[in-house]
């Protein structure tokens, strides 16, 4: 075998693991990342769920503020 096919073959067997080892950790940072947003959507849907039961809970009194002044104007 020639020494120029032999560096060829070495030089590119190094490029193919080097470039196997770095997509292994771009994957595992690219999913460690996912599983945070995951984390972060599952908490933001937590507290919207809260804020729409304030604000569901503030539309029921004022809607119950605006039936008794309706009674009160409109005396039956």
């Amino acid at each position: 075998m020639d020494t120029t096919v032999t560096t060829t073959i070495v030089s590119t067997s190094g490029a193919v693991i080097t470039g196997i080892v770095g997509m292994f950790f771009t994957a595992n940072q690219l999913g460690k990342r996912i599983d945070d947003m995951r984390v972060d959507i599952r908490e933001l849907r937590a507290e919207f769920y809260a804020f729409k039961d304030v604000v569901n809970g503030k539309l029921s009194a004022l809607d119950t503020e605006i039936a008794k002044l309706m009674d009160r104007r409109n005396p039956q």
